[in-house]
């Protein structure tokens, strides 16, 4: 529903859009899960939404990115790969630190 979730993926007033982004994402990727132009628009939105994004609105973004990884079609794989290649090497991994790490464990768990 409208409201859900708004105010909590980060920043300033630009945090509801980008929540609200996704969503359209989302639902356009669904509609068009054959077309591979319109799904490696949709993934590069996506990625781009990553360096704003944080707490639940980051792990989502990641896991509709990553599940591409996975997507029937080798184009749209290699596609998603690439993007998250070149984010990573950008701006490094979006789970250091932060929130996102305890849901893995956290950082301090290295020598136990």
């Amino acid at each position: 529903g409208s409201g859900e979730g708004e105010g909590e993926g980060g920043g300033e007033g630009g945090g509801a859009f980008a929540e609200a982004l996704h969503r359209a994402v989302s639902d356009a990727a669904r509609a068009c899960a054959r077309e591979m132009a319109a799904l490696r628009a949709l993934l590069g939105i996506q990625v781009l939404l990553l360096p704003s994004a944080a707490g639940p609105f980051l792990r989502a973004l990641l896991r509709a990115v990553l599940l591409l990884l996975g997507h029937r079609y080798p184009k749209v794989r290699k596609a998603a790969a690439d993007a998250l290649y070149v984010h990573f090497l950008t701006y490094g991994d979006p789970l250091e630190g932060g929130e996102a790490a305890e849901g893995r464990g956290g950082e301090g768990g290295e020598g136990v």
